[in-house]
This record gives C-alpha cells, structure tokens and sequence, in this order.
C-alpha cells in the first residue's frame, strides 16, 4: 500500500491530505503533529485570548473528520528524518517508511538570547497552548511588557490588556510596524493602541528579563530603566522549522527552497506553509510566506503531486504563487494587506531577512524601486495606499473601511492594466477610494 507521510498538522499539511484522500482513496496517509490537537486555526488564538472564540470553535477539523476519512492521526514528534531512505523516527522509536513525504512543520517564535529568556512567565504566541497561557497568566498578572513590532506582538498586548493587566508595549523604532506602514498608518494603529489604555513606549529594547525564585519580577532596558512585570511577551518573529533537514544535501536558504511543484532538491520530499521557500513570480526570487492562506494552497498543491508521484507520474500540477494576502483585526481596526506594498525601513528590512513577523510575506519588506510609484489616501481611520508600476497595481493596504478589500484583490491578482486611470490615481489630492471603484466597476463589466 502506498504510504503518505505529512510531518505537520497545520494549514499545510492537512489541505495536502485533503488533496490526496480526493485522488487516492486507499493509500494510507499519516499525519504527525507535535501539538495534541486536531487542526485548529492559528489565526483565530488571537481571539481567544479576547474571549471571542473558545477552544471548540477554534478546530476547524474534528477528530471525527480524520476517522471519515482514513487519515491516521500521530500525535508525537519526528526525531529524524532520512530522505534518501524515506524512513522517519518517532519519538516512541517507531521508524515509518514512506513512498512519499510531505515536511509542513511551519515556523516557531524566535526567542532572542536574553539574560532570563528562560523564566516563568516569558511568553511567545504561536500555539493554542501559548493563548491558554497567556489568558492563565494574564489573569495573575498586575503587569506585562510585550516586545515586537508586527501582528502578534500586537495581538499579544491585546490579550493581556484585555485580562485587565497594565499593558507595556516596546518599540524598537519611533513607530509602529515601520517595515509595513508609513508614518499615517503607524499614527492610526498608535492611537488605537493608546486608546486602549496600552502604555506604548518607544526606543525601548530589553537588556535583560529580571526574576526572582525562577519567574519574572521585570524588565532592565538598555536605557538602564526597570519595569517591574509578571510576564514578558516575546513576538520579535518567527523562523521556519527545519531541525530535521540540517543534517541532509535538501537545498535550503531561509527555507526550503521548491520548484513548482513544491518538491525540494530530493524529488519525494515536498515541502508546504512557512517552511517553503517558494518562487514569487513578481520578484523572481524564491521568498518566504508566514501566511495561513499561501500555507492552504501550498499544501493542496503538493497533495495533488504527491499523488503524481506515487504513480509514477511527472508532477502536474505547478503551483501560481497569489499576491501574498492577509487581513487582521488591530486594536478594532480592519488591515488589510495585499500584494507588493513596499517597506519604509532600511534596517528593518534587513532585520526581516533573518525572521518575519507572524502574518507577513517577506515581499512586503521589499522596498520600492524607481518604477514604482505610492499613493495614499486617508479620512479619519480609513486609509488607503496603493502600490503602481509598470500601468497595473501591485500592491495595497487598507485601514479601516474594508470595501476596496476584495476590487484590489481581484486586480492585483489579475494584473489588471489601468490605462488612463494610471494618471489618475497618481494625481496630487486624487480620491483614491472613488477612482479605484470606477475603475473596478469598468472592468468588470467590459
């Protein structure tokens, strides 16, 4: 009997098993996760820090849905993995061969070479585990310092604001987010932020994480100030999971790198989700995605070649990369981000090639070249920049109204030419929002 292995349960791993079960509808398929959890949206444990999602309406496939369709569920970890064998270790020692194997083990918190790091109490936010403390110690906590700039650290200065605890959010820079956002959207989310009754606090880096009797009692900044906390949140960003390929020939740079049809250097190991370093057709690199919908249509790619594969076949279905898309809540403000959107920070670019933050493409620190031309537009909350070269849109982010989200997905991801309305939307004082609608409605009804 033809064996699948998926090394990984996330977004990746199990739309490959649903890409697969469709095709072969006796193979064994085997699914290793080291979390004890069926497939749970990683997206939505920001909500539950906010109570509003619990655990049971977070999975999104029940136990039940594996058994429906034969796939063999593992809860444990794989200790090794030999490619030229095709054989994978169990942690219980149990060795599984496989025709073909899929690595989806996605990306973990960074947790930076702090004096203390290893405290009681320091927090990252990746798992569903990781919100149940958050919330647990939340709770006990008088007060908490997060540091990072990007979605989840964000989302972490949230949840414990929202537990009721003193909330102390650190920036590195003098704003918020400044590899995504320019100065006007940073001021937006800033006092959002400030709203909430979150002490935001700028230039601070931590020098040391103190405790007492191994938990955190507080923060030395390098300034020389302390703040005394309980917990100390850590979402500086997340780096692809590839322990068990540093051993192997598998061609790897910031991930895996894959062909087109998500196989890496070794044919019967493919690769999915944040662990894959795929080819972005805009830039002609191979870059990282730390996105739930790219590691979706990542995973069923491969499923339908790994399918290929165990047939004898040449891999036949190439994978199109999609504008790297994610939307969020910030603070009770809608984001949305599409496509190529430029960063606005030289070091934190540079920054963002060793890790990116949770939620983001690495094409979104890029910054823009001479053919490529911003304009912004904004009233109150709502804000809206988009990105223009060669006579089509490749980029956008929205704040607030979240109306154009869809008009710009579709002509970004179509690569729609704007003609005339080039000179438009480039026009000093332009009103974006209206001319981007004309022009979505013009083109859908030619």
């Amino acid at each position: 009997m033809i064996h699948y292995l998926i090394i990984g349960n996330g977004a990746a791993g199990l739309s490959a098993a649903e890409a697969i079960r469709r095709r072969d509808k006796r193979g064994r398929i085997t699914i290793v996760s080291n979390e004890p959890y069926p497939l749970y949206s990683r997206p939505g444990i920001a909500y539950v820090i906010l109570g509003r999602l619990s655990e049971e309406q977070l999975i999104t496939r029940p136990l039940a849905f594996y058994k429906e369709h034969d796939l063999q569920l593992r809860f444990g970890t794989i200790t090794h993995l030999d490619v030229q064998r095709q054989e994978a270790r169990l942690d219980d020692g149990e060795l599984l061969a496989y025709d073909v194997c899929l690595l989806a083990t996605g990306s973990s918190a960074v947790r930076p070479p702090l004096p203390g790091i290893d405290l009681d109490g320091v927090i990252s936010f990746d798992t569903l585990d990781d919100a149940k403390e958050v919330i647990a110690k939340g709770r006990r906590a008088k007060a908490a310092v997060v540091v990072g700039g990007g979605i989840t650290a964000m989302e972490l200065a949230e949840g414990f604001r929202h537990q009721r605890t003193t909330t102390h959010l650190l920036q590195r820079r003098d704003r918020i987010w400044p590899r995504l956002f320019n100065e006007h959207e940073s001021a937006i989310i800033e006092e959002q932020i400030r709203h909430e009754g979150i002490k935001l606090r700028y230039h601070s880096e931590i020098a040391e994480i103190l405790g007492d009797k191994g938990k955190v009692k507080g923060v030395l900044l390098k300034s020389g100030e302390t703040i005394k906390c309980q917990v100390v949140g850590i979402a500086v960003g997340v780096r692809p999971n590839l322990q068990l390929l540093k051993e192997s020939d598998i061609e790897l740079n910031r991930g895996v790198i894959v062909n087109d049809f998500m196989q890496s250097s070794h044919p019967t190991l493919l690769a999915a989700g944040d662990v894959a370093q795929v080819y972005d057709r805009w830039t002609g690199e191979h870059h990282l995605d730390v996105l739930w919908p790219s590691a979706i249509n990542e995973g069923r790619t491969a499923g339908h070649n790994m399918v290929d594969i165990t047939m004898g076949r040449e891999p036949s279905h190439a994978y199109r990369k999609g504008s790297p898309f994610n939307a969020a809540m910030l603070f009770g403000v809608h984001l949305t981000v599409i496509g190529r959107v430029g960063s606005t920070g030289a070091d934190e670019a540079e920054q963002s090639r060793h890790y990116l933050s949770r939620g983001s493409s690495f094409v979104w620190t890029l910054p823009l070249s001479a053919n490529q031309h911003s304009a912004w537009d904004n009233h109150g909350i709502t804000s809206v920049r988009i990105v223009i070269a060669e006579g089509r849109i490749i980029g956008a982010l929205l704040l607030g109204n979240q109306l154009l989200a869809d008009p710009l997905r579709q002509l970004i991801e179509q690569e729609v030419p704007l003609g005339a309305y080039e000179s438009a939307l480039l026009a000093a004082d332009a009103d974006l929002p209206e001319i981007i609608s004309n022009f979505w409605h013009q083109w859908r009804h030619a």
